[in-house]
């Protein structure tokens, strides 16, 4: 008998046990099963996440110098030229047909030439900051390099402010700026 109660005895801790090792193993599922659904969930969230950072960068406004809106009439821009002759840069923007606003400046350097470029450059447009004059110099509001009047508009590249038009033409005391022009420097806005 008592050897009976031990053979008993051995099955039921067997019983036990494998029921121990059993039950545990479904949990170890559960957490993995768990632990898959929560990477799920995280990655979800990361990629919403991502995606509203995208949509905040697009919706980001220029915040440099934005100056006058201007219309386009007829394919072009007209600006008379005496609120120009102080060798101050003037600062405007306008709207394409695309929807798509450009921030540009006009300049009369110390040569007498009127100058026409972007309020952004290939570089630090992203920033949207933009340029500042700074005596005979424009200045990049973002990483601080300076370009002399006389060399506005007329490089493409770089930090240079987008060149729109390094002499533009007068007719009848105005200044034409052609929206082809504009739309060359677009995507930099």
């Amino acid at each position: 008998m008592t050897k009976q109660i031990a053979t008993i005895s051995i099955i039921l801790i067997i019983i036990i046990i494998s029921a121990f090792f059993v039950l545990n193993g479904a949990n170890e599922k559960d957490k993995q099963n768990n632990n898959v659904n929560n990477n799920s969930k995280i990655i979800e969230k990361n990629n919403k996440q991502a995606s509203d950072a995208k949509t905040s960068i697009i919706e980001t406004e220029f915040e440099g110098k934005k100056g006058e809106t201007l219309s386009l009439k007829n394919g072009k821009i007209t600006l008379d030229i005496e609120n120009l002759d102080d060798g101050l840069a003037r600062f405007y923007n306008t709207k394409l047909n695309s929807g798509k606003i450009i921030y540009f400046f006009v300049i009369k350097d110390k040569n007498g030439i009127y100058r026409a470029a972007t309020n952004a450059c290939q570089v630090c447009h992203k920033s949207k900051l933009g340029f500042i004059q700074e005596g005979n110099f424009m200045k990049c509001k973002t990483c601080g390099n300076k370009y002399p009047l006389e060399k506005i508009a007329t490089e493409k590249g770089g930090c240079n402010p987008g060149p729109i038009n390094p002499n533009l033409k007068i007719e009848d005391g105005r200044i034409i700026i052609q929206q082809a022009k504009l739309e060359e420097m677009a995507d930099l806005f």
